[in-house]
């Protein structure tokens, strides 16, 4: 049955009294057509009167007759789907909804109730529980239940952290429709979940029953490891990372378990195996030079070579291993038909600069590329920010969405940033991400705008279609470019400038450590992965010739892990025990940025140095000792103190390490006179004028696009 077709223009025009009228003088002329009395009540269930609407169906719902029941039925569900298909969900869940009063056990009835509930933003989990509908689902009772709307609610129930969300889950198991495509979808729900909004307890969960039912993937292990890393349950974290290693055997399956196995084995300390996995790492990572082992679903792979970077200052070695592995990648990663982007023959135009990455908020790129996002000048540029991810937060409202024209959220999801950006006709993409996640390197792979920029995040990616690569005179050496893929862009005295730090009320004092104002604090702020035992002997060494020094390491994970590391070191060193103090994280940033005023000097690591750490320092005008090497990783506080006008603190090898920690733990007159230097920099210091560096950005973008319009005219 349908509506009549003299009344599709009611319908159409919301003219709901007309329709009411039109099945009234139906009724009054045959009163025994019971069809009309349920259009009847449809019509006074359209202007909100659902008692009315009851009404006329009451005869219908007291009789017995089981033709007439059907036929009411029909029709309401049949209305139901229509409101449904025209996405006028409030009014097909009321329809679903006497439907359900009507018939309560009716499964696919209560599937479109709670699918229609969670569109509206009105479903309560409870329901769940309250209609018993995991059982009824489990009991059956010969329903023919609809697998893809079963589907559809499954996906959204799921995004809601709560144990009957795991029994409904558990439920569709038993109904054998999970497929291997939806198993993904679960995984990317347990992302979101557990990563984004931090419910990583429920996301293990989530997981875990996957796991029960036998859908067992490298995927599924490797997000197990991610969540109990979160947790800094480091010793579930490895048992899963194992896992990866034992159960799968591809190269990518290989490069993966290595990457879980060495960030275990760095956040614990464990350096025995970290040099063990690393070199097994290396001469794997030597071993590939094709792809014919890798699907393009192995993504992933350029993940693995982070770990490199912790493990030696090797320039010319670990350039070499992640400009293949960035080729390859690309490779894995590139389309059938090249973009094409549009012909713009002119330099008189504002720049459309796209910044893309999952750290525009309370994290350390967000933190310091802020300042730049304040100061572009908007009637040169327009700025558009690509969140690979949608786990933006305040941080993010306060201090990137009023300096900015776009912010798109891709749901990591590709294919979607890659056409949003190319649509958006960005004429420079901005990497901030580099090799910390592959996500954004399988965009910059593709290459959605004509010219591609690694900017912050991390040393560059290798990754052919990036163009350049954001230094300056100081963070590589000079004959760095023989080893990079990328162009070098130097700019002429910083690669990265703020105007300071938010800095709370501080809350530790030397007296809370038994300490005075003559016992001399050397603070490490690094977590293990950057504290291997080559470096930490180094300022043991540095503690035990100062009298009355201490070395205060801070607990970023594991803290057992932590103090058994230290501890070991210090006894091999013949250092005494109570000359080290372990301090837990504080409670914010601002705080912790607050009680770096106990410490007398800050100890810098090697080969992977401090970058905001080491920034938030030399703010608070503590000195810093750091060993140079040569890689960027092992460049970020020399060129940051070279920027802030200070040389003192500054080592070439281990031994000028030592020697520089012992100066200034032992000489009270020059640390006065660094943090002098310090404190006047503020005024004068490149590093300090995040104005100044916006202007020097700018001026390296345009010249990045003269270029390339002049070579689009030599060569159209």
């Amino acid at each position: 049955m349908s509506w009549q077709r003299e009344v599709e223009n009611f319908l159409l025009n919301k003219d709901y009294d007309q329709l009411i009228n039109f099945y009234e003088n139906k009724i009054e002329i045959n009163s025994e057509d019971l069809t009309n009395h349920i259009y009847l009540g449809l019509a006074y269930l359209f202007q909100g009167k659902k008692e009315e609407a009851q009404t006329s169906w009451l005869y219908i719902l007291t009789q017995e007759d089981e033709e007439s029941f059907n036929k009411l039925v029909g029709i309401l569900k049949e209305e139901a789907q229509r409101q449904k298909n025209i996405k006028n969900y409030s009014l097909s869940l009321s329809i679903y909804l006497i439907i359900k009063d009507i018939l309560p056990d009716n499964i696919n009835n209560l599937l479109e109730v709670i699918y229609l509930s969670l569109q509206l933003n009105k479903f309560n989990i409870n329901d769940l529980d309250t209609w018993n509908i995991s059982q009824l689902i489990r009991e059956n009772n010969h329903q023919v239940i609809k697998s893809e709307l079963l589907l559809d609610v499954l996906t959204k129930i799921i995004e809601i952290p709560h144990k009957l969300s795991l029994i409904f889950l558990e439920t569709c198991f038993h109904q054998d429709i999970i497929t291997v495509e939806f198993l993904n979808e679960i995984i990317n729900i347990s992302y979101k979940v557990g990563v984004e909004r931090k419910y990583q307890i429920y996301a293990i969960d989530l997981l875990n029953l996957c796991l029960q039912y036998n859908f067992k993937t490298r995927n599924i292990y490797q997000m197990l490891f991610l969540y109990y890393s979160r947790l800094n349950d480091y010793q579930n974290a490895l048992c899963f990372a194992k896992e990866v290693y034992s159960q799968f055997h591809t190269l990518a399956d290989k490069l993966t378990a290595y990457d879980c196995l060495l960030k275990c084995y760095l956040n614990l300390g464990d350096w025995d195996s970290v040099i063990s996995t690393g070199i097994e790492l290396k001469d794997l990572l030597n071993t590939i030079d094709n792809l014919n082992n890798f699907s393009v679903n192995d993504d992933h792979i350029i993940a693995a070579i982070v770990n490199l970077l912790y493990l030696q200052d090797n320039l010319a070695e670990n350039r070499r291993i992640i400009n293949k592995i960035g080729s390859l990648f690309q490779a894995l990663n590139q389309r059938m038909q090249p973009l094409i982007y549009p012909n713009i023959q002119t330099t008189i135009k504002p720049l459309k600069i796209g910044y893309i990455g999952h750290t525009f908020k309370t994290h350390s790129v967000g933190i310091l590329s802020r300042w730049l996002m304040a100061y572009h000048d908007k009637n040169k540029f327009e700025i558009n920010l690509y969140f690979t991810q949608n786990n933006q937060n305040d941080f993010t409202e306060k201090y990137f969405t009023p300096f900015v024209n776009h912010i798109f959220y891709g749901d990591r999801n590709t294919n979607t940033l890659i056409n949003k950006i190319t649509q958006d006709e960005i004429d420079i993409l901005v990497d901030v991400d580099s090799l910390t996640l592959n996500l954004t390197c399988a965009v910059m792979a593709v290459k959605p705008a004509p010219i591609q920029v690694t900017w912050l995040g991390l040393d560059a990616s290798g990754i052919p279609n990036i163009d350049y690569y954001i230094a300056d005179p100081y963070v590589l050496p000079d004959h760095a470019q023989e080893y990079y893929s990328e162009k070098i862009w130097r700019l002429p005295q910083t690669y990265l400038a703020i105007d300071g730090f938010e800095i709370a009320t501080p809350t530790r004092r030397r007296e809370d450590f038994g300490l005075g104002k003559d016992d001399v604090i050397f603070m490490n702020l690094q977590n293990p992965a950057k504290l291997n035992p080559d470096i930490l002997k180094s300022q043991l060494k540095i503690v035990n010739a100062v009298p009355h020094g201490y070395l205060f390491t801070k607990i970023r994970k594991d803290e057992e892990a932590l103090k058994e590391l230290v501890t070991k070191v210090a006894k091999s060193e013949n250092v005494s025990l109570e000359k080290l103090r372990f301090i837990p994280s504080d409670i914010t940033v601002e705080t912790h940025r607050a009680n770096l005023s106990i410490a007398d000097v800050v100890l810098d690591t090697y080969p992977y140095n401090g970058s905001t750490t080491t920034l938030e320092a030399l703010w608070a005008e503590i000195p810093v000792v750091t060993r140079v090497g040569e890689q960027f990783a092992a460049r970020n506080s020399y060129t940051y103190m070279i920027n802030a006008g200070i040389t003192e603190g500054i080592a070439w090898s281990d031994e000028e390490y030592v020697e520089w920690g012992i100066k200034l733990g032992t000489d009270e007159q020059l640390r006065k006179e660094v943090s002098w230097k310090l404190r006047q920099s503020k005024k004068t210091s490149p590093l300090w004028n995040g104005k100044q560096f916006t202007r020097e950005m700018e001026k390296a973008y345009q010249q990045m696009w003269d270029i390339y319009i002049n070579e689009k005219k030599i060569n159209p």
